[in-house]
């Protein structure tokens, strides 16, 4: 097993980071806004719910309907954005990315990267599709944790 060297920190995710992402069923998503301070918020969805598109970018669907979730209002005003994905269940492995951040509606999403348009998974949450999507241009990237990455 390779074991992790403390805050490398890198311009992209590697395969190690990408495997990492494509497993994980939770984050925690940090935004700001220049006038009203920080904010953090938890988001779940099922195993790869965070879609790895290419080595700079990450993107995530919204289901919601109703009113934006706060990060979409501050990533309105501010693009930076920082993510922490946590395996608890082995080690408590930590992936830390930040970068700027880009809300796209479903329609617009899709035409970008048609690829999704093949995804089944997008079809399942409460048979409807996403509202919109954020996606992360990955700026720094990096593992720590207390124990070994499979």
């Amino acid at each position: 097993m390779a074991t992790l060297s403390d805050h490398e920190v890198l311009t992209g995710l590697d395969e190690r980071m990408q495997s990492f992402v494509r497993r994980q069923e939770m984050m925690f998503v940090a935004t700001g806004d220049p006038d009203d301070g920080n904010d953090c918020t938890f988001v779940t969805g099922g195993p790869g719910f965070v879609r790895v598109l290419d080595v700079n970018r990450l993107a995530w669907p919204e289901f919601d309907e109703g009113q934006p979730s706060q990060a979409i209002a501050d990533i309105a005003r501010d693009p930076r954005i920082s993510l922490l994905f946590v395996d608890f269940a082995r080690g408590a492995i930590g992936l830390h990315v930040s970068g700027r951040a880009k809300v796209l509606d479903d329609d617009a999403m899709r035409r970008a990267y048609r690829s999704l348009n093949l995804d089944p998974s997008l079809e399942l949450v409460a048979d409807r599709r996403p509202a919109r999507w954020v996606t992360v241009y990955v700026e720094e990237a990096y593992l720590s944790a207390g124990g070994e990455l499979e």
